[in-house]
């Protein structure tokens, strides 16, 4: 019989993500008029800036979980 193996868990990279989402609502939902041209082009100069830090927490996220727990990818199949 296979030992009971603990299920990894994914603290850090569930707030990392959660942190992600929210800097992306938040980008989303105060968008401007698009007809007051300063203001989009300053939106815009910020979602690039959001867009650019996401992309690097994901990447964190990634490498932290290629570095850390061995995930369990087989499965059991009992006997028929």
């Amino acid at each position: 019989m296979s030992e009971a193996r603990k299920a990894p868990t994914f603290g850090n990279e569930i707030e990392i993500l959660d942190k992600i989402y929210l800097d992306l609502v938040e980008g989303i939902h105060e968008k401007p008029d698009p007809n007051d041209v300063e203001k989009m082009r300053i939106y815009i100069d910020n979602m690039y800036a959001v867009i650019n830090r996401a992309v690097l927490n994901v990447k964190e996220v990634k490498n932290g979980l290629e570095r850390g727990e061995k995930l369990i990818h087989e499965t059991w199949n009992p006997p028929a």
